[in-house]
């Protein structure tokens, strides 16, 4: 099945989908004959739910969301979800909020960051997002590839990127779908990204396979995780170096301030580099990514003065090296090889 210029299949046997005919509007797989419902112009591909909520009640949360969607602008619905979400204390809500209004421009920045490690004339017409949440990549990405396409395990999140499309006036396939089932034919995608996404799968060798299988040879796949080793404020808590404290430290800090303790698998660099090369890429290129001036201006003054050493600290090979094993983020790319470059040993 085409949905809006992109091939959908069966997230299980990769069968045939058919649009249903009276009714509600879903999908039928022709070959397994399971079905799919299609909530908002949002097909739900999923094979298991979000971890942190039930299907019902995440599509129940989505449809609260959208019933907002109209009247509010993109700020104001964030600034509703969060409101309806009473597991998410205020002062991370508020941290977060800052971070989702700033993503474009950081989203920029990573994009020209990943392709300028690309061979120029690489092909880039066609872009997936794992993870893609509010959305912010898919803006980025609108004006640079022919065809851009969102996955999210969160349907309410897809709600609220819709939203944030619209305002930008963009009318992109938004798919709820699982990154270890992806509901797309072998070798459809030029580019494949994983942005702060690899962290919070269940199985992250799985994701990254279907990374691989999904994309077309001679593609390149983006990565953007947490540092495991990380000195700096903890990407979900918010508390410096939460990523070396102990697992259950971290699970009784959350829910003392009411919130619910992340679910997440943090990567080393060399975490990182060997999982994807254990998916069939090539060896990935790790590197410590920029900061952006206007995801800068979101912090405190204290955060800008560390954030201006972190910046200088780069450009110097000792202190560079050194931040590779502590920096806060870590990107990755690495090429899915072609036929020609396996039988040569590339």
């Amino acid at each position: 099945m085409i949905f809006k210029g992109v091939e959908l299949c069966c997230p299980y046997c990769k069968g045939d989908l058919r649009e249903t005919n009276g009714g509600e509007r879903g999908l039928v797989c022709q070959l397994c004959q399971r079905s799919f419902p299609i909530f908002l112009d949002i097909p739900d591909l999923r094979v298991f739910p979000d971890p942190y909520i039930e299907r019902e009640a995440d599509l129940a949360k989505g449809l609260r969301v959208a019933s907002r969607f109209d009247e509010l602008d993109f700020p104001e619905l964030i600034d509703f979800y969060y409101s309806v979400t009473s597991v998410v204390p205020s002062q991370d809500a508020r941290r977060y909020t800052l971070g989702l209004l700033a993503g474009v421009p950081r989203a920029e920045e990573s994009l020209t960051s990943w392709e300028n490690s690309t061979p120029s004339g690489s092909a880039t017409e066609t872009l997936l997002e794992i993870g893609c949440g509010t959305a912010p990549l898919l803006v980025a990405a609108a004006s640079r590839f022919k065809r851009v396409v969102g996955v999210d395990i969160a349907f309410r999140w897809l709600v609220v990127a819709k939203k944030r499309l619209a305002e930008a006036g963009l009318d992109l396939p938004l798919i709820c779908a699982c990154a270890e089932a992806l509901p797309f034919p072998d070798a459809v995608f030029d580019r494949v990204v994983a942005d702060s996404t690899l962290e919070h799968v269940a199985d992250q060798q799985q994701a990254l396979v279907q990374c691989h299988r999904v994309m077309k040879p001679s593609g390149y796949l983006f990565v953007s995780t947490p540092n495991r080793f990380s000195l700096g404020p903890d990407p979900q808590v918010g508390i410096w170096s939460g990523s070396l404290l102990p697992e259950r430290w971290l699970a009784a800090y959350v829910r003392r301030q009411g919130g619910i303790p992340p679910k997440r698998h943090l990567l080393s660099a060399r975490e990182l580099s060997s999982m994807i090369r254990q998916a069939g890429f090539g060896s990935p290129r790790v590197t410590l990514p920029d900061i952006s001036s206007s995801q800068r201006s979101h912090f405190s003054k204290g955060v800008q003065v560390l954030i201006d050493l972190y910046q200088t600290a780069k450009r110097m090979p000792v202190s560079r090296q050194c931040l590779q094993l502590i920096g806060p983020l870590l990107h990755a790319v690495a090429e899915k090889r072609s036929s020609e470059q396996l039988k040569a040993g590339v």
